[in-house]
């Protein structure tokens, strides 16, 4: 089990060519790092965006950190077997997606699947996000760089939506640099400031 952490490890360090490779836009340095200790899905960093968020249109590319995401359309589904299987009052809503891993370094699903949310519809997101491969339903876990995947991005919801579109937000994701000072350095962290939403139709399918 030791091996296989360091191997991680090994494999997600951080490399100087990357650094250097990022905007200084989506960089965070290490004055703040007090502060990042306190992030969560949907919190930690606060304060406005000073442009207001962009806006997410289907079939146009959005960032989320090191991801580029484009979301072809947005479809309700009894479930998704065998990756989904809710119960039978819930629906799954899926995001379905093409990302690709900007960068040079493999990451972590988790860097996307906690900056992206949908809301709307009269019903409580009970599960998700989380990430298939639309081919074979397998669950996406890690990425490699410059590699694109047809994805499915799959929220369980408490029913049916109601109505006929789905507001979609993804947070704001900052690369935060090395630092003898900073706890986890050359890291994307999350900002409570949403980067993005937009108002997507949904597709419903029995």
């Amino acid at each position: 089990m030791g091996e296989d952490i360091e191997s991680k490890r090994g494999v997600l360090r951080r490399t100087g060519s990357y650094l250097r490779s990022r905007p200084t836009s989506q960089k965070v340095g290490a004055g703040a790092a007090a502060a990042l200790l306190a992030s969560a899905p949907f919190g930690g960093l606060s304060g406005p965006a000073a442009d207001g968020p962009g806006t997410i249109v289907a079939g146009k590319a959005l960032m989320v950190g090191p991801y580029k995401v484009v979301i072809d359309k947005v479809v309700e589904l009894p479930d998704l077997k065998p990756a989904v299987s809710p119960e039978p009052s819930q629906r799954v809503v899926v995001l379905d997606s093409h990302v690709t891993l900007t960068g040079d370094r493999p990451e972590y699903a988790v860097t996307l699947t906690q900056n992206v949310k949908i809301q709307g519809g009269g019903v409580k997101v009970v599960d998700g996000p989380r990430l298939y491969f639309v081919e074979d339903a397998t669950q996406m876990r890690e990425f490699n760089p410059g590699l694109t995947y047809r994805l499915a991005i799959t929220f369980t919801t408490s029913g049916p939506w109601q109505g006929d579109e789905v507001t979609v937000k993804s947070r704001l994701v900052e690369f935060r640099e090395e630092d003898s000072a900073t706890l986890d350095p050359n890291a994307w962290v999350a900002r409570d400031e949403i980067q993005a939403q937009g108002e997507l139709p949904i597709v419903r399918r029995s």
